[in-house]
């Protein structure tokens, strides 16, 4: 049999409790052989004790698994294909924006390009975003004190933001997309091979109204003051990005970009690109959520402070004006206090107007 020499102090060894006659043999020189058989024994009982050992790890991990006792590593996540912006205009809208902010946020908007359109020394909309600001979401553009800017602000965006957005939506501060199922993001409504011939998607308004006569401001969310909607012919726009002109510099409304640019609607079929209307409307896949009036105290406000693309003037002497006044309630005395307390001692030919359309 052979032998692997073993060299230890042979007193030592003798001494040991490991020492036995079948696994060591003295030579006739005093040194200790192990047998190769034993080494053996030894370096398999190894190997069988480290296999077991794997195996058990592997059950316990995969009982922890199972019951949810341990967290498995999430893969990452895709980065989007495409990138989605936004481009507002505001004034005196501090007490909606925040809503509005969140709201895109969630459905995947990647940047918010917000007109500040406030007067000189007006609210400022830092005062309520700059977290959001801070972390990137948010530019605020100043056009502080600037009128009948809407236009200008929707070509300014596109100008200088179309070459960094795929594409560009041109939404107002009571304007909500909602999309539709309801947990896509709007990366992944635009990536839909439906819109693949077109430069503009048109999707069309449902309007909300104010169903149960509500006088005066709430501080909640509008999505949750107000349920009742009527179906619209208007549409709003969301433009590709790199076009080769800039299509809003012909524009004649911000409801569309005009000038003969590719559209669809939200479910891809192709509508006339220079109408700012879809008839009859589109909201299958998407719709424009838009609260327009809120409470009588709250359309009077915004009457009263004139829209980025409607002068004050203009609004006050418009008969279409008037008659939304009431297109919906009733008139009577508390609105009429409500009007003199927010227009002031001016009112009184609007007053003869409402008066003149609604009774």
């Amino acid at each position: 049999m052979k032998f692997k020499k073993y060299r230890k102090n042979k007193k030592k060894l003798l001494n040991s409790y490991e020492y036995s006659s079948n696994k060591y043999k003295l030579d006739q020189k005093g040194i200790f052989r192990i047998r190769l058989n034993h080494l053996k024994t030894i370096k398999a009982k190894k190997t069988l004790l480290f296999l077991s050992g794997i195996f058990s790890i592997s059950i316990i991990s995969s009982f922890l698994i199972i019951f949810g006792i341990t967290k498995t590593k999430k893969p990452p996540l895709k980065e989007n294909k495409i990138k989605v912006c936004l481009c507002s205009i505001g004034k005196e809208e501090n007490l909606y924006i925040k809503e509005f902010v969140s709201h895109y946020k969630k459905i995947g908007y990647d940047n918010i390009f917000i007109y500040d359109n406030n007067d000189i020394n007006g609210e400022k909309f830092e005062d309520v975003l700059q977290n959001e600001i801070n972390e990137g979401l948010v530019s605020i553009i100043n056009y502080r004190g600037y009128h009948n800017s809407q236009l200008k602000s929707y070509y300014d965006c596109y100008e200088k933001n179309n070459h960094k957005c795929n594409w560009l939506s041109f939404f107002d501060i009571d304007e909500f997309l909602e999309i539709n199922p309801p947990n896509l993001t709007v990366q992944e409504f635009l990536s839909n091979d439906r819109f693949n011939k077109c430069n503009n998607v048109k999707l069309n308004w449902v309007s909300y109204y104010n169903d149960s006569d509500i006088l005066y401001y709430e501080n909640r969310p509008v999505q949750e003051r107000f349920k009742n909607f009527t179906e619209s012919k208007h549409i709003k726009s969301t433009v590709r990005g790199n076009l080769t002109f800039n299509y809003w510099n012909m524009a004649k409304n911000p409801h569309t970009s005009m000038n003969n640019v590719s559209s669809c609607s939200g479910s891809g079929y192709l509508i006339d690109p220079n109408s700012p209307f879809n008839i009859p409307p589109d909201i299958t896949y998407a719709k424009i959520k838009h609260y327009h009036k809120k409470s009588f105290e709250e359309y009077c406000i915004k009457i009263k402070r004139a829209k980025a693309y409607y002068s004050q003037d203009t609004i006050m002497k418009s008969k279409q004006f008037a008659r939304n006044f009431y297109l919906e309630n009733k008139n009577n005395k508390e609105k009429l206090e409500i009007m003199r307390k927010i227009f002031g001692p001016n009112i009184n030919n609007f007053i003869f107007n409402l008066y003149k359309y609604n009774n």
